[in-house]
């Protein structure tokens, strides 16, 4: 089923002819001039003059940890390791962090996700090297330094970019919005005197390229510093757009547009820049047919260890709803997951039997009093959730993704936020980018902010990022901040 289908399915009938006259007309998403919707609109990019800087931390941080290892191995061993073979890992893991392009641009939203981001790396980058290794003919040394400098890596080079960010502070370590206006007339004068009324932002206004080719239409606009956002404010075709939206995330750069003309666009997203009113235009990573094999075969591996390590606790937690409050104690209830399919999503019991019999669908807020005592335990350490990966197995949801709501709510959000169908364009997940940087809870007139979050996951997908967010997830779940 497409996602158009999808949305016919879970809105009313006029609401995709209210969803296009929205697009045709951006509305405006935030009052605060001087805010960017968070998280920002793209990845920070990392100033020119510090991107050095990063890369020379990291290879510092990788000699301390092969180097460690090393020393290490050879107290305890006597033998020495090879110190060729820690080389030759340490530059496969620099060339992980420069192909997921962490030496021109950060993804982290807090300073201390510089962690989790630089962990999720290095055990990909680690998930290689080290059996590789353990294939060729080395001594067992000089094996075990490799894997021990992989695991002291990821710690270290996260440490020292949390080090960097907290000195530095964002301000002078990554990139202020730079903004290329394209078009010849008044609006795109306009446009570009919107987006300065932010202190931080800078915006220039350049007269659209002859170009034919997607790649050369762009290189035509600067020529030395790429801009973060490049800005259409005269009428283009929907081909070219399509091409330029490409091309345009090729080069990390965000394209937006101030004026009609998109309605073909693959996907759109309404941002403040400044006081402007901006649509970008992206094609979500996360929903491509590479990152959906990559997201399923992560799912599978990650959600039966989960469950079997998990086990033990399911059992108590049975045991604990039963005494307290008899059975049932899963509770199913259907949820919109990808596409606009209806599942039905497992959970354990943590509210009163009745707790909808006279109110019907409400939304849960913070200090529910339907919620047992039992189930309070259960939803401050997100254990009632892991019955989900079940769900995961089954393939209607994933570890990592847009929490699912339920029907209603979808219709209801979707009414007020157009763009809250991109959602659908990925399975929903056991945890969330949202469920992380907010509260589990949240009041439903904080939907927005909360898409905001959903969307740069999806516009911004990698295999890094979910093993990044789950690490935070369990980190949450350890230190009682994710209820």
């Amino acid at each position: 089923m497409s996602l158009r289908d999808s949305r016919a399915r879970i809105l009313p009938s006029n609401t995709m002819g209210e969803m296009n006259a929205s697009l045709a007309r951006p509305r405006i998403l935030a009052t605060d001039v001087d805010h960017i919707a968070a998280p920002a609109a793209a990845p920070r990019l990392y100033q020119r003059a510090w991107r050095n800087g990063v890369v020379l931390g990291d290879i510092a941080a990788l000699g301390v940890s092969f180097g460690a290892a090393v020393v290490l191995l050879w107290r305890f061993t006597h033998m020495r390791p090879s110190l060729g073979a820690c080389a030759v890992a340490g530059m496969l893991i620099l060339v992980a962090f420069a192909a997921h392009g962490l030496h021109e641009r950060s993804y982290a939203v807090l300073r201390r996700d510089e962690f989790y981001y630089a962990m999720a790396v290095t055990l990909i980058a680690g998930i290689v090297i080290v059996p590789a290794f353990f294939a060729l003919d080395l001594s067992w040394p000089s094996r075990l330094a490799v894997a021990v400098g992989v695991l002291f890596a990821g710690v270290l080079i996260g440490a020292v970019r949390y080090i960097i960010r907290r000195s530095l502070g964002d301000g002078h370590l990554f990139v202020a919005p730079r903004s290329i206006v394209v078009g010849s007339n008044g609006e795109a004068h306009a446009t570009a005197a919107w987006i300065e009324r932010d202190p931080r932002a800078r915006a220039s206004v350049v007269a659209p390229p002859r170009e034919e080719d997607a790649e050369r239409w762009l290189s035509a606009l600067y020529c030395d510093a790429a801009p973060t956002h490049i800005v259409i404010a005269e009428s283009i075709s929907g081909i070219r757009l399509s091409e330029l939206t490409r091309a345009a995330a090729r080069r990390g750069i965000v394209l937006a547009i101030a004026g009609e003309g998109y309605a073909h666009v693959p996907s759109v997203r309404g941002f403040v820049l400044g006081s402007s009113t901006l649509v970008e235009l992206g094609l979500p990573r996360a929903g491509s047919p590479w990152a959906c094999a990559a997201k399923r075969l992560f799912d599978i591996v990650v959600a039966t260890l989960a469950l079997l390590i998990a086990a033990p606790v399911l059992a108590l937690a049975t045991l604990g709803i039963l005494l307290e409050d008899g059975a049932p104690v899963l509770y199913t209830q259907p949820r919109v997951g990808r596409d606009g399919s209806i599942f039905h999503i497992f959970k354990l019991r943590s509210m009163r039997v009745d707790a909808e019999t006279r109110t019907g669908p409400v939304w849960a807020v913070h200090g529910d009093a339907r919620v047992t005592r039992v189930g309070r335990f259960l939803r401050r350490s997100s254990i009632d959730e892991l019955p989900q990966l079940v769900n995961v197995l089954r393939g209607e949801m994933s570890i990592v993704g847009p929490r699912p709501e339920r029907p209603l709510f979808v219709q209801r959000f979707s009414e007020a936020h157009p763009e809250y169908q991109e959602r659908l364009a990925v399975p929903p997940g056991l945890t969330a980018c949202s469920h992380l940087y907010m509260s589990r809870n949240i009041a439903s007139d904080a939907v927005a902010e909360r898409l905001d979050y959903d969307l740069f996951y999806i516009r911004h997908w990698s295999l890094a990022m979910d093993i990044a967010l789950l690490l935070k997830t369990a980190a949450e779940v350890v230190f009682h901040r994710a209820a």
